[in-house]
């Protein structure tokens, strides 16, 4: 490496572990956000600087006296012994004794050099008290052809007052890699505020040093997120172990790749226009022994986020194939194909390619070789992604936003075609909740278009209706889940807490809102607010209810909407009458769970421009994002049983207020309302 290059990366490392004040970008704090900093930036360095210090000095001792490392022991069970040696010596420890020479060129050299998105806050774990996880900010928002770029959380996270919680850094049991999921698992994140009522209860959570694992195994990670804090991530894994880590590009758009950490690299793909947001959160960790962990969490890389506020976590073990498989079946699962393809969307292809010289015993080379060394056929869910872009063609929609959805569904056995028959119980329909922590911007033929999808309904039929016919389609059957103000106001950490849930006050106020969807935002663990992004679609007996989803969201005008009712259009009670005589056939699946990073946002989940039709599909998608479709039960009791075991929130949900005058009018969370 050269000595410029030498320069560039100690720059970037000193960027690293510092408060990093980009000037101009996507989604600016707020000036109270900065009151204090800039005016103490020496003294917080200052202070960084020792603390980095003393905890590299500290790791490098762990490392050489292994048995009486002070690290926290996640309480899991070990299952293969430890191969992994005392590391000789701590290149954090080289870079770190430098940087007070790097301070004075950091300013100028970290301009337009480091990513956008990327907290870079002291690896010590302690900050300012008057830092909370919700403190409020205000976001630019950026507009794109097609739909409103979704308010995020901010690129900039910073960290809470209390350093203890869920994920302190430290190593996992010295003797193995911890507790294997081959059958796949779904749990919340251990919550500080939760602790002694899970322990009560029983409630089985994820903490994220637990998930990684003993750090000293794991040979190789690629990790997403789209808020992180780099020194504090960086802090749960072994300095020598290789990560590439995708994050949010700058606001250029433009795919980039930077060396950020000894053995570090970051990669960022293109954005459209530089509008949307690189959302995905994904964990692929390799070990040491062979087999790989793909982890998908709601929760970005920031500490709060895994601690203060809750979050979900899928994981599932994959061991590796006895024999690498070639030709198209290194494709044939669909799992498989589809996390490639993500990969290869995220830029991953060029990272590996720049790691590859440093690190030639990577356990993959490619992209590709992910599907022909391990086992994705024992995958138990389906992967549901959304690459921000136009998607023309079927070969393209169908791999895509809530189109893939809808494939998924299908393919689990959970569509109308396969549940829609006359039973025991009468007709059915699909109910369908969907909990986020920010709000877009919905039109009629959105919701009607992605509850078509939710039921497994192919879009060519949606498509290839008339403008009159999609208006007189019936009001979708959809719950939104939001936290209320009251709800906040009244959880654990108050309204400083509400700092990572969005919706806008012209949103709620625009006349054509459906608020008559809108619910409260629960969570069954108590008082903190939900992270979490899931959509829960159930079967359930048919109501009789009446009225379109365009009438029922052109109603009064600027005023609070009545509740919506719902009822079959004149073609499905035709196809109702003809079903009359057919035999009733059980359904595979008689509901299903989406978890990942989508919240319920057009951006999200992509949009059909007017241009669209059945023969030429287009689906614009604005954001990169990442979720699992898990299969229910086929019986329609158990499998509501399962939702209300998976899900985090209260259920049945319960339906805001809006009738004026009743005196306890129910009102979104809304942080703009504060000033």
């Amino acid at each position: 490496m050269s000595d410029i290059e030498d320069d560039e990366l100690a720059a970037a490392i000193a960027a690293s572990v510092e408060t990093f004040h980009q000037q101009e970008t996507r989604n600016r704090p707020t000036e109270n956000d900065r009151i204090g900093q800039d005016a103490d930036a020496d003294d917080e360095f200052e202070a960084n600087l020792k603390s980095a210090l003393e905890e590299s000095k500290a790791e490098a001792t762990k490392q050489s006296n292994p048995s009486t490392s002070g690290d926290r022991t996640p309480d899991i069970k070990a299952v293969a012994p430890s191969t992994s040696e005392p590391v000789a010596s701590n290149p954090a420890s080289e870079f770190l004794r430098q940087r007070a020479l790097l301070e004075k060129e950091r300013l100028e050299r970290n301009k337009g050099r480091f990513p956008s998105g990327v907290a870079n806050t002291s690896t010590s774990g302690h900050t300012n008290s008057s830092n909370r996880p919700g403190q409020k900010r205000t976001h630019s928002m950026s507009q794109s052809d097609e739909d409103d770029e979704e308010d995020e959380e901010p690129p900039q996270k910073r960290k809470t007052s209390t350093a203890v919680g869920s994920t302190t850094a430290g190593n996992s049991s010295g003797n193995g890699e911890g507790e294997l999921f081959y059958e796949h698992e779904l749990r919340q994140t251990a919550n500080m505020h939760t602790e002694a009522r899970d322990k009560k209860e029983g409630v089985k959570t994820f903490r994220l040093t637990e998930i990684i694992g003993n750090k000293r195994e794991i040979s190789f990670a690629i990790l997403s997120s789209y808020s992180t804090d780099v020194s504090w991530l960086y802090s749960l894994f072994d300095p020598e172990t290789p990560v590439i880590l995708i994050n949010q590009p700058r606001d250029a758009g433009q795919a980039e790749v930077h060396n950020i950490l000894p053995n570090w690299i970051m990669t960022m793909p293109p954005m459209r226009g530089g509008k949307g947001a690189m959302h995905v959160k994904l964990m692929l960790l390799f070990y040491k022994s062979g087999h790989l962990r793909v982890g998908i969490p709601t929760a970005n890389f920031i500490d709060y986020d895994w601690r203060d506020i809750e979050n979900t976590v899928w994981v599932q073990d994959f061991p590796p194939l006895t024999k690498p498989i070639v030709g198209r079946d290194a494709v044939a699962s669909s799992f498989s194909y589809t996390l490639q393809m993500v990969l290869n969307k995220l830029h991953v292809p060029a990272a590996l390619q720049s790691l590859f010289k440093e690190h030639p015993n990577l356990p993959v080379q490619n992209v590709e070789d992910l599907g022909k060394r391990w086992a994705f056929g024992r995958a138990k869910v389906k992967l549901i992604p959304s690459m921000a872009g136009k998607h023309q063609g079927w070969d393209q929609v169908l791999k895509q936003g809530h189109v893939a959805l809808m494939k998924g569904i299908i393919d689990i056995g959970a569509h109308a075609d396969q549940t829609k028959r006359k039973s025991k119980i009468g007709a059915i329909e699909l109910l369908v909740e969907c909990q986020g922590s920010s709000i877009g911007q919905y039109s009629a033929h959105w919701l009607q278009a992605f509850y078509s999808s939710c039921q497994g309904i192919s879009p060519e039929r949606y498509l290839d209706k008339s403008q009159a016919a999609r208006a007189r389609l019936p009001t979708p059957l959809i719950r939104i889940l939001f936290p209320s103000l009251k709800t906040v106001k009244e959880s654990v950490l108050g309204t400083p807490g509400g700092g990572t849930m969005f919706c806008r006050q012209n949103q709620w106020d625009s006349a054509n809102f459906p608020r008559a969807l809108f619910h409260d935002s629960n969570s069954k663990r108590g008082g903190v607010l939900m992270h979490t992004k899931m959509i829960l679609g159930l079967w359930k007996p048919k109501s009789n209810r009446t009225g379109s989803i365009a009438a029922s969201m052109s109603k009064g005008k600027g005023k609070r909407d009545a509740p919506i009712e719902i009822d079959l259009d004149e073609e499905e009670e035709e196809e109702e009458s003809e079903d009359q005589d057919i035999e009733v056939i059980e359904p595979e699946a008689a509901g299903w769970l989406y978890v990942g990073s989508h919240n319920f946002t057009p951006s999200a989940w992509g949009t059909f421009p007017d241009t669209a039709t059945g023969f030429t599909p287009i689906l614009n998608i604005t954001n990169y994002e990442l979720g699992v479709l898990i299969p229910l039960s086929e019986q329609p009791a158990e499998a509501e049983k399962q939702a209300n075991q998976l899900v985090s929130w209260v259920r049945p949900p319960r339906k805001y207020n809006l009738a004026a005058g009743s005196g306890k009018v129910d009102t979104p969370w809304i942080q703009e309302r504060l000033g």
